[in-house]
Formats: structure tokens, C-alpha cells, sequence
């Protein structure tokens, strides 16, 4: 959680221009924010509970501020949002000032030793004491960049930190271990950010820390090395996005951007993958036909979304290549003592790359034996770097809190990568994965065609958002997976309560609460589960639900005689390829509702966009 940004260089205003930089990431958090300027003898702070406008409301003349600046947008773990528990946070003489994104584990033991020595604590949290632990080593050693070191050597827990202070106004000290943090490098000037769309306005030229960097920055030059103090060297890269993609283009927010985006984003992850002749292609992939017959078994673990991604991917390997495949939740893999060894294919699925408990699951599956895949949106995070094998899912920047165009491109990886698999192995005939494809490659026209009819999805939204005091979403086999994450997307933004059952379950329990004001919306999309789904439908309405029905074009079996409302959707010759169409009124449904009921779309409430501490 939290977002981190920092300057060092000659530009006047530099206070304005980080917290600009800062502003991009704010969908990691926004219970409070927070800015240091380092002068000379002198660090000035200024935080505010709530929202970055709230300091940008009060920021006065330390707006016109120049020097070194760092600026932290929050996403509450220790200490509830307020002002005294906001970063930066300061030493006990104002001298040094800290922002940090993560968790330190120890503070508890820290921040007793640190209380006998004297230091005053005005807040709450695990980071005040990281501050404090740096003044105490300064103290002893008088040299920044060793009670850095020397600090960080003492604490366990995630962090990624960065540090200011009058002692050397002209210098960033940042490191970090578990938490991302990007480098970006200018001309006589450098900047810091959690994420590289905040720096992307000022330079392409990107360094990307990890774990256990340490790095020493000024306008001219930026060292690094490790914690300990070795020397270490990181590839710079250039970040090739277009500047306007990590913005709304227009609409009036990113949620719908990115929904619209995703016809593009398809094109985007295929291109490359597939050949003219219809086979699909990972040009950089090591996995050899042998090891991928070695696997007896697959395990595909994610968190929310990307969870739900995994369950369509289960479905569609075990469809192909008849072996078994396991779905679970990141955080509960850990924990599990699960069966892996040398003969497993682990697929970690996360969109930003640095979720904390699937970057652990990944590494408890390592640690097993298991050949590891993380299909990640993000170049350069911590699953990127540590999995044995990547997918990237070239969604570009995803800013909206609740996923959308990620989740579809993660569908895509998983559809391609089965493709893969099954081609490597020779299950299926070159003519048949030809077919698969060319369906795959006729998907962003059909879904720019439910984009191009919006209308009724709002429609059907304004009579349900004022309405409906629950949802259920319904569906059979992969309209299952679907509905799950549809109704993740209604909780997500809605706060409308929301729950997503496998249809044949209705009887088992969930018919009970369905009565007038009570919205089902029963997706069937899935030919041999089709009649099962009518009688479903039909006990909805006997009991006085609303019931609103996603069904294929041309479909002759429900229509607003038999429901309440119809939602159609083009149909694909491959009826497991449908949940990338079928999801998509469904993230517009929860949308327009949400938009109707006036909640913070992009930013809903308690949640931030890349969960990087359990």
C-alpha cells in the first residue's frame, strides 16, 4: 500500500511538482498524505488526514519550497488515519524526516528500547519508530547514509523507504526490501516513485531498486548498493508508454477508461504470441516441451481478480489438457503446507506484481521444488523478477482501484498459455488451435460492440441502483467464474452487498433471502448448462426477485417476457473463451450503479490498489 514520491534537483517548486507525481499515485492510498522539504539545518513537514487535496489546500508558502522533497499518500495499516499518524514522519530534534510504504515487524521491541533512550513518539505507527532508530544512529555514527544502514540492519518487515535530512539537504537516502519503489533519472535532477507512471512527465530513463538495494541520491549521481554497503548495478530501462494511457483520456473516470480500454489491451497481450498460421508463440519462454510434460500437476494461485482469473484458466487447462489443476487463494497457500514439489507448474497470477501474499506464495512454492510463472502486468516487480518464468499481460497503466482491463488481459495470458501447452504436448491438432485463435483474435471487434451499447447497461442500472438492496449473480460452470468477479466489482465501488453462487447451489440456501428488492442476475452464456440455468431463472422470479439475464445474441430463451431485464452479448465458437465477453456489462452494470449512487469510483473507500503488506 501507500504511494512514495521524491525530488532532488534545482527546479523551483519542486514541492508542487512531487506532490503532481504523487497525485498519480494516490489509488495506492488516500487516508492521509504528507510532504518534507530538506534546507539547510531545517526540514519542514506539513501532513493532512484524508485525501492529497486536503494538503495541497494548505500547503501556503511551502508550496514555493525548493530542495530535496519527499511525499507519501497513505493507506492506514498501524494508526488510524489522522494527522499525527500521516508520513513523514520526524526524529525528536525535526532534523530528520522518513516516508515508508510496508510494515516493520519489530517496531514493538524497537520502539521500547528506543522510549528507555528517551525519544518521544506523537504517533501510532510501526514507521515513527524506523525515524527514530535512524536519529539514535546518527547520533553515534554522524553520517546519514551509515545510521541508514545501520538502522535498517535492525529492523524485519517489509519497507521501502525513503529519508531526508538537514544535515545533508541535497540527498535522498532510499532502500527497500518486499515494497516496490522505482528510481527515475534526469539531467542534474532524480526523482523517486512507488510506481513509474508518477515520474513519466519528467523522465523515461527508469531504475528499478529491489530487494535489499540501497540508494544514495543527489541531483548529479545516484549510488547504489546493498544494505550492507556492496556495490550493486541495476539495468536502466526506458519506459516506451505513452504518457496519456496513465491518464482519463476524456472520460470522467479511469474505471471507464480502462473498461473501454480492453479491446486494445486483447490486441496488445496477442500481439507477438500468435503466428499468421494460427499457433501461439512466447518467443523468450525456457520451458521445453519435455519439462512441460514433465508436470503432473498445475497449481495457478492468485488474490480477488486475478483469483478469479485463475478460475477460468483451471477450466480451460483441465478442458485441454486433461490434468489436474488447482486454484487457490494466495494467502491461504502460504499456510496450507501445500503438495508441491519438482513436478509442479505454479502459475502466480498479480497484476501489479508486488501483491504481498501472492510474492510469498510464489516463494513457498520455490522454496518446494516447483517451476514457477507469474503472469504480471508490471515490468521489472518483485514476481516479475523472482519467478522463473514471466507472461507479461500488456494492460499498460491500470489506475482504478477495481480491476478491469487487467483482469481481462490475465483471461488472455491463460487462454494463450493453455493454447501453449496443449500445442507443445500435441493434444490438439495444429487446425484446432488455429480455430481457438482465431476466435481469440475476434474478440476486441465484439467487445468494442457491447462497449458501443453502454445504454443499456445504464438504463438497466438506473432502475437497480436506487432499488436493490442485495445482488446475487448466478452462473454455471465458467458463468460461475464470472459471476464471481462481477459481484467483486459491484462490493468493490457499489457498497451494495453482493454475493456469487454456483446456480445449482440456489436451493442449498440463497433462495431463502430472495424477495422483492433483492436483484439475481443469472449469467448464461454456456450452451450445455443453458437449460439448467431457465429453471434457475424461473425460481428467481417465482419468489418475487428481479431477476436480469446476460445471455448470447440471438437467444431464444429468456427475454424481457421471462425477466426483468436482458443484457446480450455476442457469442464466440468456443463457448470457453466467453467469460472475457460476459464479464464486461457486468463491470459497466457495477459502474453506472455506483456512479448513480455518487461513490468515489477510482478510489473506493478502504481499499488501495496494490495490497504489498498481509
Amino acid at each position: 500500500m501507500c504511494g512514495i514520491a521524491g525530488y532532488v534537483g534545482p527546479r523551483e517548486e519542486s514541492v508542487k511538482l512531487v506532490l503532481d507525481n504523487l497525485k498519480r499515485l494516490e489509488y495506492r492510498g488516500y487516508d492521509s498524505a504528507g510532504v518534507a522539504v530538506a534546507r539547510s539545518g531545517e526540514v519542514q513537514v506539513l501532513k493532512k488526514q484524508g485525501k492529497l487535496g486536503n494538503l495541497m489546500d494548505v500547503l501556503g508558502e511551502l508550496a514555493h519550497a525548493k530542495g530535496a522533497v519527499i511525499a507519501h499518500t497513505r493507506w492506514a495499516t498501524h494508526g488510524r488515519p489522522s494527522d499525527s499518524n500521516a508520513h513523514p514522519h520526524t526524529d525528536c530534534k525535526g532534523k530528520i524526516a522518513l516516508i515508508h510504504n510496508g510494515i516493520i515487524e519489530n517496531y514493538l521491541e524497537l520502539k521500547e528500547r528506543l522510549a528507555a533512550e528517551g525519544h518521544i513518539f506523537v504517533s501510532d505507527t510501526d514507521t515513527e519508530v524506523l525515524v527514530h532508530l535512524i536519529e539514535s544512529e546518527y547520533d553515534r555514527h554522524g553520517k546519514m547514509e551509515d545510521a541508514v544502514r545501520s538502522a535498517l540492519g535492525q529492523v524485519t518487515g517489509a519497507y521501502a523507504i525513503c529519508v531526508i535530512s538537514a544535515y545533508e539537504p541535497d540527498t535522498i537516502y532510499a532502500a527497500k526490501t518486499a515494497s516496490p519503489l522505482i528510481l527515475g533519472l534526469g539531467e542534474g535532477e532524480n526523482f523517486l516513485a512507488s510506481d513509474i507512471p508518477a515520474i513519466m512527465r519528467y523522465t523515461r530513463r527508469v531504475l528499478v531498486l529491489e530487494d535489499g538495494d540501497f540508494a544514495k541520491i543527489t541531483p548529479d549521481k545516484v549510488t547504489l548498493t546493498s544494505v550492507e554497503g556492496k556495490p550493486i548495478r541495476r539495468k536502466e530501462f526506458a519506459v516506451t508508454w505513452d504518457v496519456h494511457t496513465a491518464e482519463k483520456g476524456g472520460y470522467p473516470h479511469f474505471m471507464l477508461k480502462e473498461i473501454h480500454d480492453q479491446p486494445q489491451t486483447i490486441r496488445d497481450t496477442m500481439r507477438g504470441r500468435v503466428t499468421e498460421k494460427g499457433e501461439v508463440v512466447f518467443p523468450d519462454f525456457g520451458l521445453s516441451s519435455a519439462d512441460l510434460l514433465d508436470f503432473n500437476r498445475i497449481f495457478i494461485v492468485a488474490c480477488g481478480t486475478a483469483y478469479h482469473a485463475g478460475m477460468v484458466g483451471k477450466s480451460f487447462f483441465e478442458h485441454l489438457l486433461r490434468r489436474p489443476v488447482e486454484v487457490q487463494v494466495a494467502s491461504e497457500f502460504r499456510y496450507s503446507d501445500p503438495l508441491v514439489d519438482s513436478k509442479t507448474l505454479a502459475i502466480i497470477i498479480s497484476q501489479s506484481g508486488e501483491t504481498a501474499d501472492t510474492l510469498a506464495a510464489l516463494r513457498e512454492a520455490k522454496a518446494k521444488g516447483a517451476t514457477t510463472l507469474a503472469i504480471v502486468n508490471v515490468v521489472g516487480s518483485s514476481i516479475a523478477r523472482e519467478a522463473d518464468e514471466v507472461l507479461y499481460t500488456f494492460a499498460g497503466p491500470e489506475i482504478c482501484v477495481a480491476s478491469t482491463k487487467a483482469y481481462i488481459t490475465q483471461l488472455v495470458s491463460l487462454y494463450l498459455f493453455g493454447l501453449y501447452i496443449a500445442q507443445k504436448e500435441n493434444r490438439l491438432s495444429k487446425d484446432i488451435v488455429a480455430a481457438y485463435v482465431e476466435d481469440l483474435l475476434a474478440i476486441p471487434d465484439k467487445m468494442a460492440r457491447v462497449l458501443a451499447n453502454t445504454k443499456a447497461v445504464e438504463k438497466i442500472a438506473a432502475s437497480l441502483a436506487h432499488t436493490s438492496s442485495c445482488f446475487f449473480f448466478l452462473g454455471r460452470g465458467l458463468d460461475y467464474a464470472t459471476a464471481m468477479e462481477a459481484a467483486l466489482k459491484m462490493k468493490e465501488i457499489s457498497y451494495i452487498h453482493a454475493e456469487a453462487y454456483p446456480a445449482g447451489e440456489l436451493k442449498h440456501g440463497p433462495l431463502a433471502l430472495v424477495e422483492p428488492g433483492v436483484t439475481v442476475v443469472c449469467l448464461a452464456t454456456q450452451t450445455a448448462l443453458y437449460d439448467k440455468m431457465l429453471s434457475n431463472v424461473k425460481e428467481v422470479k417465482a419468489r418475487d426477485g428481479i431477476a436480469v439475464a446476460v445471455v448470447k445474441e440471438n437467444d431464444q430463451g429468456l427475454d424481457e417476457r421471462s425477466v426483468d431485464a436482458v443484457l446480450t452479448i455476442p457469442s464466440t465458437n468456443h463457448d470457453v473463451l466467453m467469460p472475457i465477453l460476459a464479464i464486461v456489462p457486468m463491470q459497466l452494470l457495477a459502474y453506472y450503479i455506483a456512479r448513480d449512487l455518487n461513490r468515489e469510483i477510482d478510489q473506493p473507500r478502504n481499499l488501495a490498489k496494490s495490497v504489498t503488506v498481509e
